[in-house]
């Protein structure tokens, strides 16, 4: 090793050294990650809130659910609440129609998040806006509910600068106001000088809707200041407790288990900073000896464009050979893939249950996918069909492909 490479080597070191003691010297930094996990003990985690719940309801008239309400929700599903908590919760459009099938039979939905689904909001004429305090700088919520029974005199107070949202406009002939917020001026926590409807309640057929805008109202954080957990039980208190109470915890921003293999080494501080330093050394050994010995690098000419041959030859398999089948075949494929990257479905299994899916998720008569799926089943078993088949399949696939 000549005397360059002892002088990096010997500065690399000394700033390894160094960087070790700075952190090893450095305080554990509070996390305020938006979890709402029901395991995270972190500020803006859950772990409190469902703690108290097993202590305050019966386990046996609870479920957690960890699929989304698109799977879970069926006709066979019982009379409850359906209960939400995180930072944004959004619901596709199949996802909200099922929900609101469900809620119309006489069910509660219960959905607290800083972000709504802007599908829901709509179904139910809500809008939803963010609010900006341009007077202070001081950005600390203050939260209240209406119910004269659960209001209180003094507000209650998130004691974190933070943001949040409220509803710029509801529909006042359907709509019930139960909670409100402001942000603390001029450190004056006594009152909420400009009220902003957070909570309402919506009823829809049989069922009502809650929508909540402040989900850190069931963080461990707020939970554990003052008196703020009574707020928290105001809003539970609108829940009925003699039907089941289904807890999602599928629309969760943090993790309820470790995904990583490096979960061990990044779990500690020492371990993930040897691991970055390990990483960091690695790249400059590679920059440094490829700077040196690296190659000429060959000019690779671009993939030719095959699609003109593609064309041609299945022109040349209809023209020449009368080969329907294997049209037909290329096209299912097609028609196949265009279904799994869509509706986000499995293709394996053409069964009932798939064409139930399909039809529910495109909003297709069922009777239409089932011819489709019929015909496709019928092709792939013959050995051999006609013109007249498979322009029969190319029909029905651009009729369903033009609804959708």
């Amino acid at each position: 090793m000549n005397t360059r490479y002892k002088i990096m080597a010997g500065i690399l070191l000394l700033f390894i050294a160094l960087l070790v003691v700075m952190e090893s010297a450095k305080s554990e930094e509070l996390n305020w990650f938006p979890s709402y996990s029901a395991k995270a003990k972190i500020p803006l985690g859950t772990y409190v809130f469902y703690d108290q719940l097993k202590k305050k309801i019966d386990p046996q008239s609870t479920q957690e659910i960890k699929i989304p309400p698109f799977e879970f929700l069926s006709d066979s599903v019982g009379h409850g609440t359906y209960f939400f908590v995180n930072n944004e919760v959004s619901f596709d459009p199949s996802e909200t129609k099922k929900l609101l099938k469900w809620v119309g039979r006489g069910n509660t939905l219960f959905v607290s998040a800083t972000y709504q689904s802007h599908k829901l909001l709509d179904t139910l004429n809500l809008e939803q806006a963010t609010f900006y305090e341009q007077t202070s700088l001081t950005r600390k919520p203050l939260l209240n509910l209406s119910n004269p029974s659960l209001k209180r005199e003094q507000p209650y107070l998130m004691n974190k600068d933070l943001g949040s949202s409220y509803f710029k406009s509801i529909d006042t002939a359907n709509t019930t106001v139960l909670g409100v917020y402001d942000m603390m001026r001029d450190s004056d926590s006594t009152k909420i000088q400009d009220p902003k409807v957070n909570f309402v309640k919506v009823p829809f057929e049989k069922g009502y809707v809650y929508l909540h805008l402040f989900p850190q109202a069931f963080s461990n954080f707020f939970m554990l200041e003052g008196n703020n957990s009574k707020y928290t039980a105001g809003l539970l208190g609108y829940l009925s407790k003699e039907k089941t109470l289904y807890i999602d915890q599928y629309y969760k921003t943090g993790k309820s288990f470790n995904t990583s293999p490096l979960f061990l080494i990044f779990s500690n501080k020492y371990l993930k900073w040897a691991y970055y330093l390990l990483l960091i050394i690695a790249v400059l050994w590679v920059y440094f000896e490829g700077k040196r010995k690296q190659r000429s690098i060959p000019i690779v000419k671009p993939v030719a464009n095959q699609t003109l041959d593609f064309t041609r030859t299945i022109a040349g398999m209809y023209l020449e050979n009368k080969d329907h089948k294997q049209i037909a075949q290329h096209q299912i494929n097609h028609f196949l893939d265009y279904l799994r990257s869509t509706y986000n479905t499995p293709t394996a299994q053409l069964n009932d249950d798939f064409i139930s899916t399909i039809a529910s998720k495109s909003e297709e008569s069922r009777s239409n996918v089932k011819q489709l799926v019929d015909t496709i089943i019928t092709i792939r078993q013959k050995a051999e069909i006609s013109e007249q088949e498979l322009i029969n399949l190319n029909t029905l696939i651009e009729k369903f492909k033009a609804k959708n």
